[in-house]
């Protein structure tokens, strides 16, 4: 429930601290104004589609007693289209997705668009630091698998520690 009303409440100023981390290689985030904090992972390509390159990094960010774990999923741009998925799964059960839209420019750097993030329980977080995250999105763009790999969730989590 906490995941849900952070959700709620944090999503326009998540994506407003998410989109300058996009070219980053990890570290921490901090916002005084809306009492955000927390850490994020390097990004990395997370899919080998043929046609689309799949960019992900992991963020747990807290407000208050809320935590929110996240892999967090930019497409970049190949100068054809932009894609739209609407769901993520894994194995046959849906995961708890949020689509992001906007540009993906952080300080004149339009790599990448937002496609969304897939939000983590405790549980599916420690799960993807043991084997990763593997899930399929869906919607009017298609399906694209992907993969994220456990090294990504095990930086986050590294990085919180000291947070």
């Amino acid at each position: 429930m906490a995941i849900m009303v952070m959700t709620q409440y944090m999503r326009p100023a998540l994506l407003l601290l998410l989109l300058p981390l996009m070219a980053c290689s990890g570290g921490a985030l901090s916002n005084p104004d809306t009492g955000i904090s927390g850490v994020y992972s390097a990004q990395r390509p997370i899919s080998d589609h043929p046609h689309h390159v799949l960019m992900g990094h992991v963020i747990i960010a807290h407000h208050d007693s809320a935590v929110a774990r996240a892999l967090v999923i930019g497409h970049r741009r190949d100068g054809v289209h932009g894609l739209r998925f609407t769901a993520a799964w894994q194995d046959g059960r849906p995961l708890r997705f949020r689509r992001e839209t906007g540009t993906g420019c952080s300080h004149g750097h339009c790599r990448d668009g937002p496609i969304g993030m897939i939000l983590l329980s405790e549980a599916e977080f420690r799960a993807a630091m043991v084997s990763g995250l593997r899930a399929r999105l869906t919607g009017p763009s298609g399906t694209i698998d992907l993969h994220a790999p456990a090294s990504l969730f095990i930086a986050a989590a590294g990085r919180a520690v000291g947070v």
